[in-house]
Parts: C-alpha cells; sequence; structure tokens
C-alpha cells in the first residue's frame, strides 16, 4: 500500500471510528485563514510514486490506476471555527442556528468537484481494470457494485466530458469513493458538512456579494440555468473551483433541522450526524439555478424524495435520482489514513455492508 503522505506541520486522523486519539490543529475561532501557497504548484501524486510529500496548502495530483484520467486535491488546515451563520444573514434560515464553535481535524478536499469522466471509470465496467496502486493486488472488477442503468439520462443531457458527475444518490456518490479507495489503496469518502463549510470558509467565500459570487461560482443569474464545465470560474482562496455554484454537492451527514444544537452539549470536535435512516440527507453549496441567498457557506439544503418522483421503478433506484441534475459530489481524504479495521466499519455503516 502507498505510503501515506508525509506533512510538514503536524497533522491529525480526521475521522475517527475507533478509539485512537489525535492532537487538535487549531485555527482562530473568528476566521479561517488559508494557508498560503504559490499558485500552480502541483505535487504529482501518481499514487504509484511513495516518495512524494504533500505540503498543507498544496496541490495534490492523483491518476486513478490503469487510466489516463487524474484529479487533484488540496490540503485544508484543521482549525476551529464557528459552525452556521449569524443573526441578520441574508437568506439565513432556521436550520442554520445556533452557530455553534467545532474543530475540524485538517483533510485534504477534492480541487475540483467529481467528474462525468472519472465517475464514468466507475459507473461503466468497460472503461474500468483490475489495476490498482497496492502492490499485488488486483481488483475484480466484476465484483464490483456499480450504478444500474438508470431509467432516463439522470444529468438531462447536462452533463459530459469536463462537467461534474450529477444525479446520483449519495449512496451512488460513496460507493464511488469505495471503488477508488480499493483502486489507490488511500481512504477516500465525501466530506461531513462541517468539514465541507471549513474548506468553503477557508477560500475565503464567507461573505460574498452578488458580484463576487459571480466571479467564483455558476448560479442562477450568471449560469443560465445550465450547468457548466468545472474550472471554469475563478479558484477561490484556498484554490478549489465550484465549491459554491454550479453543481450542489453531497455531505456525508443525515439532514437534521437541529443538528447544530444537539452540537452544544458536545466538545465539538469533528461533529458529524451519522444516518439512522435512508432520508433525508444534506446538500451544499447551491447549484447553477439557485439565487445567491442559496449559495453560501452556511446554507443547507435536505435531499427531498421528490428527486425520484419520475423513476417508475419498484423499489426505486438506489443509485440515481430522475430529478437532481443539480447535485453531485466532491471528495476528501484524510491525511492520515484510518485503520483498515476502521476502513472497513466505514463502509458498513455508511453503505449497510
Amino acid at each position: 500500500m502507498p505510503t501515506p503522505f508525509r506533512l510538514t506541520a503536524s497533522v491529525v486522523v480526521l475521522f475517527q471510528l475507533g478509539s485512537c486519539s489525535s492532537s487538535q490543529i487549531h485555527g482562530p475561532t473568528s476566521d479561517i485563514v488559508p494557508t498560503p501557497r504559490s499558485d500552480g504548484d502541483v505535487v504529482d501524486q501518481t499514487v504509484e510514486n511513495e516518495s512524494q510529500e504533500a505540503v498543507s496548502g498544496e496541490i495534490v495530483q492523483y491518476r486513478i490506476p490503469g487510466s489516463a484520467i487524474s484529479f487533484e486535491m488540496i490540503v485544508v488546515p484543521g482549525g476551529s471555527f464557528k459552525l452556521g451563520s449569524p443573526d441578520g444573514t441574508e437568506g439565513r434560515k432556521e436550520d442554520e442556528a445556533p452557530q455553534v464553535d467545532v474543530t475540524v481535524d485538517a483533510f485534504m478536499i477534492g480541487r475540483y468537484e467529481v467528474t462525468h469522466d472519472e465517475y464514468a471509470l466507475f459507473r461503466y465496467v468497460d472503461r474500468d481494470s483490475d489495476s490498482t496502486a497496492v502492490e499485488g493486488h488486483r481488483m475484480e472488477i466484476d465484483a464490483v457494485a456499480r450504478p444500474s442503468t438508470p431509467y432516463e439520462d439522470p444529468a438531462h443531457g447536462r452533463s459530459g466530458r469536463g462537467f461534474p458527475a450529477v444525479g446520483m444518490t449519495q449512496w451512488g456518490a460513496l460507493h464511488y469513493a469505495k471503488w477508488l479507495s480499493e483502486k489507490t489503496g488511500e481512504f477516500f469518502r465525501i466530506p461531513t458538512e462541517a468539514e465541507w463549510e471549513l474548506a468553503c470558509r477557508s477560500g475565503g467565500n464567507g461573505d460574498l456579494t452578488e458580484s463576487a459570487l459571480q466571479e467564483v461560482g455558476w448560479i442562477k443569474s450568471n449560469s443560465g440555468t445550465e450547468l457548466k464545465k468545472v474550472g471554469t470560474r475563478t479558484a477561490d482562496g484556498l484554490g478549489i473551483h465550484d465549491i459554491l455554484g454550479n453543481a450542489a454537492e453531497w455531505t456525508l451527514d443525515q439532514y437534521d433541522k437541529a443538528f447544530y444544537s444537539s452540537i452544544e452539549s458536545t466538545d465539538g470536535l469533528n461533529p458529524w450526524r451519522r444516518p439512522t435512516r435512508l432520508h433525508p440527507r444534506t446538500v451544499r453549496g447551491g447549484a447553477y439555478d439557485d439565487d445567491s441567498s442559496e449559495v453560501r457557506c452556511a446554507a443547507r439544503m435536505e435531499s427531498n424524495l421528490n428527486w425520484k418522483r419520475r423513476d417508475p421503478q419498484i423499489p426505486k433506484s438506489f443509485w440515481w435520482n430522475t430529478d437532481s441534475p443539480f447535485v453531485g459530489f466532491r471528495l476528501v481524504r484524510p491525511l492520515s489514513q484510518p485503520s483498515t479495521d476502521d476502513q472497513v466499519t466505514f463502509w458498513q455503516l455508511v453503505l449497510g455492508e
């Protein structure tokens, strides 16, 4: 298995399923200041190469084994911040309150939303291969759980090469992360709400004017209500593209309107509303057809069973929605990897395996 990245700063396990202890990386409680990086400074981490180091703030590039497809991750320093929005915020909803102090450990997040090209390697068995980055391990591609054939195009004709992959359920996004984890030998998943909001705020997106938002994101007022290719707006201060607008993004959390109130009675470390039922789940970031008031770091969207309303199948597809061509996802990777046993426990919890 590839050696986990060796970082120049102290890092911690982002996601703890077991009882292992961790130290904390604390940032300022009132603001998140991203670690400076040199634009265009990319570490080529093709996962076969074990010698590279990832430095906080740098872009780390992976190549998916057995393909020419690559993707990039950006280190997000951990820190403490106020989750949610304060009174008086334009567009604020009840589920963004109360603001609560949380601490999130460091992680890497996708520079772009997962693209159609990347997801297609998983979706179509004839595009996959048995290659992995794990020495001596070949993937049994015919045994991989893959998306079923959708009732109709889940992207409504709005996706394709270079576009975000959209229309999948959260379950479909998680299965992609599990597949990629086996391919690379490194643990990937989708972000918690707290991780996603930390990444959003770390890029300086916490209080944007309409014109500033249009610079970094595709929203209703500048998109023509159409999905766009990834990376066609300006990157934010951390180097992340499209974290606001374009495709909204699945998070790991079950949607709970009162979640923040429940955090107040805890230490606020790495909060995650673990799922206890299939619906609803939380989506973040807003989309190309949303007004600016819905495209904010603190805005939360509840998944809706109506997103499957035109699916005539009984039962309805676990993999696809017929009516959410505005929802995709972005990956995260813990800087210090969970143990193999903890990874197995995680996938059992979120996928029911």
